[in-house]
C-alpha cells in the first residue's frame, strides 16, 4: 500500500504487532472523506489499493447521510458496487457486499 494507513482495516487472521503490514491479507478498506485531502483519498488511494490487490475499498462521505460507496476490485480496477446510507449499510452482513 506504498505506507497508507487507511481509516479502518479489515483482515482475515490476526496481524502481528508491526508497523507495516503486508497487504496480502487485507480484506476491506475504509476511508473517510475529509475536504482537505478528498482527491487524495478518492483518487490517489483508490488506485494505490487496487495496484496492492486489496478486494474492496469503502468510502465514507461527510454529508447528511454519511454516504458510502462500496469499490470492489474487478481485472484490478475497483468499480463501484453500491452507494447508500451509512445506517443502511450497519444493518447489513458482510455476506451481503461479497461477489455474486
Amino acid at each position: 500500500m506504498g505506507g497508507r494507513i487507511p481509516d479502518l482495516v479489515v483482515w482475515s487472521r490476526p496481524q502481528s504487532n508491526e508497523v507495516w503490514l503486508p497487504t496480502g491479507d487485507v480484506l476491506l478498506v475504509v476511508e473517510i472523506i475529509s475536504p482537505e485531502s478528498e482527491g487524495i483519498d478518492t483518487v490517489t488511494k483508490r488506485s494505490e489499493y487496487a495496484a496492492a490487490g486489496i478486494p474492496q475499498y469503502w468510502t465514507v462521505d461527510r454529508d447528511a447521510a454519511q454516504t458510502v460507496t462500496i469499490h470492489m476490485l474487478v481485472e484490478g480496477h475497483y468499480a463501484v458496487r453500491a452507494t447508500m446510507p451509512l445506517t443502511w449499510t450497519l444493518d447489513t452482513t458482510p455476506s451481503e457486499h461479497e461477489l455474486s
